[in-house]
């Protein structure tokens, strides 16, 4: 056998493969016991027609494409050893070039490959920010107003009133074609001059402080100008009216901030405590916020100057992720994605493309750099650790309800490949990203004891294995 190989620019491996003239001729007689076996043919058992009446009754050209379909299936694992690939995937024939001696085009995806930029040279400050009194203080405050309690009262409303309020608005000036009403009888509920919601204080900020004044009963128009940045696409420029009427005023009775209030939340002694409590929590939210995009941003760093190749059949699956992942997002809306494409005007083919697909290389070029900085740093998780974590999520489900509907052996020995696969996948991308971070902040040089040298350049490397999954927060 005869091999020629030619690596083509989406990362497969064009294999040319010329076989002996005489093994045509073996494998159409295979081809035709194979055909007279399924096939029934007069006056013979299956499998015992001749050659020359089963090539007369289907004949040649069906005869020679049965017949390539047996020496693919024999030959190809003999191809790729010739040609010395591990293959990523499923090859295929591309191309028949002659029968007269059979040779075959085959394409072949190739594993994916990581030239890693000099990533040990990063440097970015690690600042968590600093959790401030007002941010404590507002978090106390939001809390006080859970408990607070609202109680009618016969005069103007004041600011910190709870109001009832219905309202009515509408454009001023639509575009041709454009419905001009914007809500209808509308109920809604404010405590007027509420600084805490100001930004998301609806129709607009500042919206309650007109209210100011007015008793219940009370009707008042307001114009409004939207401005070009208003989260309201539709109403972005617009000049609007709204007509308020007050159904009712209600004022405000907030519990005092002592250590009552705080024994009365059932988790904490004093109001001293509850602060504390609030802060620490502020500051672990803090963390995590920071540290996502602190190291998301380390990540997309390193793959701006790493090289990442694979084959197109890589980029096909995690766009299928990426979509059936959308899917399970509207099915808990009661959504479907034919709908979704009809509300977005879209269709799905528009959708891949402009919108999946990025998507899609995005997280595969992650994933596989992440997957080899776990080799080049020698990243791995030990046995008993994994254990340990995995029998900890599992004794995590026992009380829920989903868990207690399992009834099957197999379906619990599911739950836990699935909970084992998902749980090895994060430990691993903490020691990756804590690892980036010491990279990044000089730790790692500090504890080698190192000098701040550029490292050699990394080879170019084969990976064999899947990737794993990326740490989530995008």
């Amino acid at each position: 056998m005869k091999i020629e190989t030619e690596l083509r620019e989406d990362h497969q491996m064009k294999v040319t493969a010329e076989l002996d003239a005489e093994v045509l001729e073996q494998f159409k007689h295979r081809a035709a016991r194979k055909i007279s076996k399924e096939t029934k043919i007069p006056g013979f058992r299956p499998g015992k027609a001749p050659y020359d009446i089963v090539k007369r009754m289907v004949g040649d050209d069906l005869l020679e494409r049965e017949a390539v379909e047996l020496m693919v299936d024999e030959y190809y694992p003999e191809v790729l050893r010739e040609a010395d690939l591990k293959p990523s995937g499923p090859g295929s024939l591309e191309d028949v070039i002659s029968m007269n001696p059979p040779k075959f085009a085959f394409l072949v995806p190739l594993a994916p490959e990581v030239e890693l930029g000099d990533y040990q040279s990063i440097r970015k400050d690690y600042e968590p920010p600093v959790v401030t009194d007002e941010e404590v203080d507002q978090v106390i405050k939001n809390l006080q107003s859970g408990y607070a309690t609202a109680e009618p009262v016969e005069r103007p409303a004041q600011e910190g009133d709870l109001l009832a309020v219905k309202v009515d608005g509408r454009m001023l000036e639509p575009e041709e074609g454009q419905e001009a009403e914007i809500v209808k009888d509308n109920t809604i509920q404010v405590i007027v001059g509420d600084e805490s919601q100001a930004d998301q204080e609806w129709p607009y900020p500042g919206f309650s402080k007109e209210l100011v004044g007015l008793s219940a009963n009370d009707v008042k128009v307001v114009q409004f100008t939207f401005s070009e940045e208003s989260p309201y696409e539709r109403l972005r420029g617009k000049q609007a009216e709204f007509t308020a009427e007050v159904q009712s005023v209600k004022a405000m009775t907030y519990p005092e901030l002592d250590d009552e209030f705080a024994q009365s939340l059932g988790e904490f002694d004093s109001f001293a405590n509850l602060k504390a409590t609030i802060r620490e929590q502020l500051e672990e939210n803090h963390k995590n916020e920071y540290d996502q995009e602190y190291l998301s941003g380390l990540i997309d760093e390193i793959v701006a100057m790493s090289t990442v190749k694979y084959p197109p059949h890589y980029l096909e699956e995690e766009v299928e992720h990426v979509v059936h992942s959308l899917e399970d997002d509207l099915s808990k809306q009661q959504l479907d994605l034919d709908t979704y494409f009809k509300l977005r005007q879209t269709t799905r083919e528009e959708f891949i493309e402009n919108e999946a697909k990025p998507v899609a290389r995005n997280r595969l070029g992650r994933s596989l750099v992440m997957n080899e900085i776990s080799r080049q740093e020698k990243i791995e998780l030990q046995p008993d650790e994994l254990e340990a974590e995995v029998s900890q999520a599992m004794d995590g489900f026992q009380d829920l309800p989903e868990f207690k509907k399992i009834k099957t052996t197999q379906e619990i020995r599911n739950l836990a490949n699935m909970v084992t696969f998902e749980t090895a996948n994060r430990l691993m991308n903490q020691r990756i990203m804590d690892r980036l971070k010491d990279i990044a902040t000089g730790k790692a040089t500090q504890a080698t004891g190192e000098e701040e040298t550029a490292p050699a350049p990394v080879e170019d490397v084969a990976t064999e294995t899947e990737p794993p999954s990326e740490a989530q927060g995008e």
